[in-house]
């Protein structure tokens, strides 16, 4: 059975440095949806219009993934908890399993350097670069954790986050297609 890998969180919590991690150590592909906004980026001009490119591409890419019964890492927000029930009951219905992953970062300070850091070259989909606009433009999305999900911290050792994704993927009914 395939397995879909979804890394999602905020901007700056540290997806994209643990879906590469874990995607070294189980030798699976990590599709990040920052490379395909930042594609688009010189064609597509407007902010809805290429978000609605990459989720067109993930959901094509995701029926090829399930078809081929191969698995995939994403590292795409997906902050949206209706959103992410809604590609959960879809990956289920393809005949695939999708395991989530959300990440977080409970220090502000560290979360704040982060988008710091960003700010000083940011790239397209980087749009917000600051803790006290992120905190804004989502301000009236509930956050709440979904009953099957792992929620790692990013604050914690990094080896530590990897060996708990890794625990979390593996585990279940079935193994892995690796």
């Amino acid at each position: 059975m395939s397995k879909i890998i979804l890394f999602r969180g905020k901007s700056a919590t540290g997806k994209s440095t643990l879906s590469n991690e874990i995607s070294r150590r189980l030798k699976l592909v990590v599709l990040h949806k920052d490379d395909l906004y930042d594609a688009s980026a010189c064609v597509v001009q407007e902010h809805s219009s290429r978000n609605k490119l990459c989720f067109d591409f993930l959901f094509r890419l995701l029926q090829t993934v399930i078809d081929s019964d191969a698995s995939i890492i994403l590292d795409f927000g997906f902050n949206n908890n209706d959103d992410v029930l809604g590609l959960d009951q879809w990956v289920k219905e393809k005949g695939g399993e999708l395991k989530i992953i959300h990440c977080i970062c409970s220090d502000e300070t560290i979360w704040s350097k982060r988008l710091v850091e960003r700010s000083e070259n940011p790239l397209p989909n980087q749009l917000i670069t600051n803790l006290s606009d992120l905190n804004e433009y989502y301000r009236n999305l509930p956050t709440f954790f979904l009953e099957n999900e792992l929620v790692l911290d990013t604050v914690n050792e990094l080896e530590s986050l990897i060996d708990q994704a890794e625990k979390f993927i593996l585990a279940g009914p079935e193994r892995m297609n690796i």
